[in-house]
């Protein structure tokens, strides 16, 4: 198709440039974001951004009541110092209130080098059924002490069925 460059281009056209243009840019500058991974290995978890990989493994899309979560929090540093951070894994029920929450896991990396950590959970037996989400969140950490980075949260749905033994 041949451009006629003496015509002058429409507002809806240059508009509609301007606006694809602008989205384009807003998602190359995006901080990253969580997406959930169903691997051959399982369900991991994962974020990339600011110089972070982190991953959630061990997760299962369901689980009995009163089983016990097990988790494996990989955190990969990129940046080119040492980062401190801390991971707070729960479990959200409605309205995304915590129903279980751990203690949070703190990880020393060294520049261009991972850490892991296990954790473990019980599901109590008094959880009701149905949907729930893990939640993985990752406040602001620290980049050769200073703290930096905006945060983050993990989320993968969780489905809790009634306990093996019930029936």
């Amino acid at each position: 198709m041949a451009v006629d460059r003496d015509r002058p281009i429409s507002r809806r056209a240059w508009f509609a440039a301007l606006v694809s243009g602008a989205g384009l840019l807003a998602a190359a500058c995006a901080p990253g974001g969580s997406q959930v991974l169903d691997t051959p290995e399982g369900r991991v978890v994962q974020y990339e951004g600011d110089d972070l990989l982190i991953l959630v493994s061990g997760l299962q899309p369901s689980y009995h009541v009163g089983d016990e979560m097990h988790l494996n929090l990989l955190v990969n540093n990129q940046s080119a110092g040492f980062v401190q951070i801390k991971l707070r894994a729960k479990l959200l029920g409605r309205a995304d209130q915590p129903v279980v929450q751990p203690d949070p896991v703190m990880l020393d990396v060294k520049s261009d080098d991972a850490s892991s950590a296990d954790q473990s959970f019980i599901l109590p037996r008094d959880l009701l059924p149905g949907d729930y989400a893990l939640s993985v969140e990752v406040p602001p950490w620290k980049l050769d002490g200073r703290e930096v980075g905006v945060g983050a949260t993990l989320r993968a749905p969780v489905r809790l069925d009634p306990a093996a033994d019930s029936g």
